[in-house]
């Protein structure tokens, strides 16, 4: 009765999901040979296989073929799937999507009492974006050299914005390794700085500073991941918000004996700029982030 019962349920519905199987499996294979060949190549091995799948059906069709010849008929119609198969697997790379690198995020600059927030700004190699914010009366700009002072070539020309105003500037052309030289047009001798340009993406850590640190922030990114400082000297992060959230500045980790400050340093509302005082620290390398945007604002510093 069981046997009855299996031969009347099971093996109906086994033929043809195992049926259906092996042809999912044959569609997958020939599909990876297909893909990663070129197209003229791919045009010919279809043709071809589609040829040889329907002379095989003709013959099996027409002539009488049992046992070993019908096996040996099914071979030659797998042939060309299986060994395309193994060469693609083996042989042809799989074609991977281009990864685009995604955009530097933009760099954070400001103006205020006649003052940029920084006179060193790290850019990345090729095109570079700088967010700039006239937190001033009187207008200002950033006009980059192509050298170490004004006498150099111009590179790039901000449009000079008025009390208040702000401006996005996309600087291309920056070259890896290069140094620039930028001031404001209108007052350029009171507003003057160095620009470190390095791979795309990285921020070079700089000379070991003695005095404040002007850190910056936009887009929920700190405009500079990396910083040094001189060891053993206190000195403080100057900090200023461009972005319409709230941020902080807070060392979290260190060589012992550095513990995480057991309060949290209080956050710079949007628009705001913020001062931050650093203890003297011993030689090493310290983590920053702000308690706001862990995952996408931290960065290091590095006491020697």
């Amino acid at each position: 009765m069981a046997e009855d019962i299996r031969d009347r349920t099971t093996l109906p519905l086994a033929v043809p999901l195992g049926i259906l199987a092996v042809i999912l499996s044959v569609v997958f294979l020939f599909s990876r040979i297909l893909l990663n060949v070129p197209r003229q190549v791919a045009v010919v091995v279809a043709l071809m296989t589609a040829v040889n799948i329907l002379i095989t059906c003709g013959v099996i069709a027409m002539r009488k073929v049992e046992g070993a010849t019908k096996f040996l008929l099914v071979l030659v119609i797998a042939a060309p799937v299986v060994l395309g198969g193994a060469a693609a697997a083996k042989i042809i790379k799989i074609k991977e999507p281009v990864k685009v690198a995604p955009p530097a995020p933009p760099v954070a600059l400001s103006a205020k009492n006649i003052a940029y927030s920084t006179t060193s700004l790290a850019l990345p190699a090729g095109n570079a974006t700088i967010d700039f914010k006239n937190e001033d009366t009187p207008p200002h700009n950033v006009h980059i050299f192509d050298g170490a002072d004004a006498s150099a070539p111009t590179l790039f020309t901000g449009a000079i914005v008025p009390g208040g105003g702000s401006a996005t500037y996309n600087v291309t052309g920056l070259k890896d390794g290069s140094s620039y030289f930028f001031h404001c047009d209108v007052h350029p001798t009171q507003m003057t700085g160095k620009i470190t340009v390095s791979a795309a993406g990285a921020q070079a850590a700089g000379p070991v500073s003695s005095g404040p640190i002007f850190l910056g922030a936009s887009n929920t990114q700190f405009n500079k991941s990396t910083f040094s400082i001189a060891a053993n000297k206190g000195t403080q992060v100057i900090f200023h918000n461009g972005d319409s959230v709230p941020h902080n500045f807070n060392i979290i980790s260190g060589p012992a004996p550095y513990a995480k400050p057991a309060t949290q340093p209080a956050p710079a509302s949007a628009g705001q700029t913020i001062t931050y005082d650093i203890p003297a620290l011993p030689a090493g390398t310290y983590d920053f982030q702000c308690d706001f945007h862990p995952g996408s604002m931290k960065g290091t510093v590095a006491v020697q």
